[in-house]
């Protein structure tokens, strides 16, 4: 098998919310207290995307993330219709603007949920699309963003053709997915960056 070296030179991976799937239990300790998992996440992750779905009071969990974690950790945030309807919709605004502006990377999120922010946040806005694996790259962003959803274990097939997709699809040198899959998803996407190098 011939190895093509991507156009993207590094690769971050994340995870979409701070559990998904299988996490819990593949990752985390049994006896890890629920108030560390997120010093334990940050400790193998440099990265975040807050899931429109998890903010359940979100002045509470924007103060603790502040607090429990580096200043050098950064969170992205999804955005989507459901979110913007939520009766909690502007108190997850507050926390934002309040604890996590400064750590704050971008938003991802359908183009129809753009009209819907404030004016004055100036995040890079990654434009999510249903049929693709990347966000759209904006202007000022640091990184392209995407997000890969599997509810299992990728094929050998599936896992080289989501290489190939971001080889072929990537705008900027620097790729961070997030993964809305098993643990063990993140285990072969590791394997694929030593053979590609990323």
């Amino acid at each position: 098998m011939t190895i093509t070296r991507p156009r993207f030179s590094s690769l971050t991976l994340a995870a979409y919310g701070w559990c998904p799937a299988d996490w819990l239990q593949a990752f985390y300790p049994d006896d890890l207290p629920e108030d560390w998992r997120n010093t334990y996440y940050a400790n193998e992750f440099s990265t975040v995307l807050l899931a429109a779905g998890d903010w359940v009071k979100p002045d509470a969990q924007a103060s603790r993330w502040r607090e429990d974690l580096q200043a050098d950790f950064s969170f992205y945030v999804e955005i989507t219709p459901a979110l913007l309807r939520a009766d909690h919709w502007k108190a997850v605004l507050a926390a934002i603007e309040t604890h996590l502006s400064g750590q704050v990377k971008g938003l991802l999120l359908p183009e129809a949920c753009v009209s819907e922010l404030p004016a004055s946040w100036q995040f890079p806005l990654h434009l999510l699309s249903p049929e693709r694996l990347l966000a759209a790259m904006p202007a000022g962003a640091e990184a392209q963003t995407g997000i890969l959803r599997a509810e299992t274990r990728l094929s050998p097939q599936e896992l080289r053709n989501t290489f190939e997709h971001l080889q072929q699809n990537t705008a900027h040198k620097d790729v961070v997915l997030f993964l809305d899959t098993p643990w063990v998803t993140l285990e072969q996407i590791r394997l694929m960056q030593q053979l590609y190098g990323v």
